[in-house]
């Protein structure tokens, strides 16, 4: 009977490796994303409506984040059964730097959305047809990849 006598060894370092990980929550378990709708105004005689979304680190520790641009959260429209929807004029514009943030624990950042209906783009907000729609805020982190539960809303 041949004899393996580095086998038991091999097979320790391999259960070993196997286990599970340290106790504690990962990093991106203590991100969280969410998106508020503002109250409505009016500018310039027409509606328009702001959304925040708002990006918490509810950890004990602080959380490294790297974007591929200026934009650290961008916001995602789709019809309320979730098809996509591009906005007039394509949406935000982002300059092409890498940027890095730290998150401590407990702190949050906010970001506002203006979005105004309409058929021609503006510079200043993010243009959709009149209709119904949901907003998805999403982390743009080169790690992290996180949504917001979808917010409908109206424009008339």
């Amino acid at each position: 009977m041949p004899r393996w006598p580095g086998v038991p060894l091999v097979i320790g370092l391999l259960a070993a490796g196997c286990g599970s990980p340290a106790p504690g929550p990962t990093p991106q378990g203590t991100l969280r994303l969410t998106t508020s709708q503002l109250p409505s105004f009016v500018v310039n005689g027409e509606p328009l409506t702001i959304f925040a979304a708002r990006l918490e680190n509810g950890g004990q520790s602080a959380v490294d984040l790297t974007f591929p641009s200026s934009c650290s959260i961008l916001p995602a429209f789709e019809t309320r059964t979730g098809q996509a929807v591009t906005p007039v004029g394509g949406g935000l514009a982002c300059a092409t730097v890498i940027v890095h943030q730290t998150l401590g624990a407990g702190q949050s950042v906010i970001q506002s959305f203006s979005v105004k209906a309409g058929t021609v783009p503006d510079a200043q907000f993010i243009v959709l047809p009149p209709g119904d729609y949901r907003i998805v805020a999403r982390l743009a982190d080169t790690v992290y990849r996180l949504n917001s539960e979808p917010l409908s809303f109206s424009l008339r």
